[in-house]
């Protein structure tokens, strides 16, 4: 038998790999399929896309398909304005394809704030964020301004003056616009929204979502009222429960107000029962501090809602004023003011 040397051997080797090599197929990228079901889905104006979550497939002409790194795509981005449901197209080796965003454009912008728009309702109402923020990952306060359900205004004396008040004490805070003139549940429904777009993009706004707070002012408190009870807010929704709630000069109860607007047609006295904060209290609800001047009209439903926080042993500050009235706001000038600072701090207590 003839007897190879060990050069001559890795010759033919090499020979028969490169014969390989050479016939192997080359197959090309006919397409790529994109599931973005686990992907981010709401963006901010300006925002670069981010591909996390998204899962992306190379289609070759053989019919095999392979996934490929979704950092190793390009992505072209929608026009961020008007807000509404737009598509990314995504391209890899002259292919391209397509998934959906929701984008949040800026629809007013301050040195101090910008707000993004959601949505504008179909009774023209509109549904807004507006961050007023110091970043560096600390905690928020969500902010529901007061209005009756019948109006919401984010830039008013119980929105963006308690964001920015938060601010200088040196928390993130983020006012919700939210759905007024509408029946239950479309305000909590608003809140749930409001935290999902917060989560989404924490990391771009630098705030934490660990203790997270809510602050709102008479039918804006019974808004953060309803969220911070299980059966109708947080747990209903799949949420974190708020680490406080904020009440000022809170609407509670809607016992006797069967004609409210945030109450559908033919409401039943179970759904008004849990739309009544008071009656949904136990030990489980989150440190309180609320507080009302004295000639306020809803002064009675603060005083039931002490009794039960109180009978519940739920951490609370209640505080009654004189001298004011319902919708003050920071109660500047009055012997109220200065609550947030006291509100902010018990908040703050309960997160250490």
């Amino acid at each position: 038998m003839r007897k190879i040397g060990c050069i001559g051997l890795l010759t033919i080797l090499l020979a028969l790999l490169g014969c390989t090599a050479a016939q192997a197929p080359q197959r090309t990228v006919t397409g790529i399929e994109v599931d973005a079901s686990q992907a981010k889905y709401w963006y901010l104006s300006g925002q670069e896309i981010d591909p996390a979550g998204l899962v992306v497939t190379a289609v070759y002409d053989d019919g095999s398909r392979e996934p490929i790194p979704a950092e190793n795509c390009g992505y072209q981005k929608p026009p961020f304005a008007p807000a509404g449901e737009k598509t990314v197209t995504v391209t890899y080796a002259d292919c391209e394809a397509n998934y959906p965003i929701y984008t949040l454009p800026s629809s007013m912008e301050t040195e101090e704030y910008k707000t993004y728009q959601i949505r504008i309702n179909e009774n023209k109402s509109q549904v807004s964020l507006t961050p007023v923020l110091v970043g560096e990952n600390k905690p928020f306060v969500l902010v529901c301004p007061g209005g009756g359900y019948e109006a919401c205004s984010p830039y008013g004396n119980e929105g963006y003056a308690y964001a920015a008040r938060i601010k200088e004490l040196g928390y993130n805070a983020i006012i919700l616009q939210y759905s007024i003139k509408m029946a239950h549940p479309a305000p909590l429904d608003d809140v749930n929204l409001a935290l999902d777009i917060i989560a989404q993009n924490s990391e771009y706004w630098q705030v934490s979502m660990d203790n997270y707070a809510v602050i709102g002012s008479s039918a804006g408190a019974h808004l953060v009222g309803c969220w911070s009870t299980p059966e109708v807010g947080y747990a209903k929704y799949g949420k974190a429960k708020p680490a406080a709630v904020i009440l000022c000069y809170p609407l509670i109860s809607l016992e006797n107000r069967s004609d409210f607007v945030l109450l559908p047609e033919n409401a039943d006295a179970a759904l008004i029962e849990s739309l009544s904060v008071d009656q949904q209290v136990d030990s489980t609800f989150p440190p309180t501090y609320m507080w009302i001047f004295v000639e306020d009209g809803l002064k009675p439903q603060v005083d039931r809602m002490d009794a039960v926080l109180e009978e519940n042993n739920v951490p609370h500050i209640t505080r009654y004023f004189t001298g004011g009235r319902h919708g003050i706001g920071l109660a500047q000038g009055t012997e109220g003011e200065g609550w947030i600072d006291e509100a902010v701090a018990l908040w703050v207590e309960h997160i250490q």
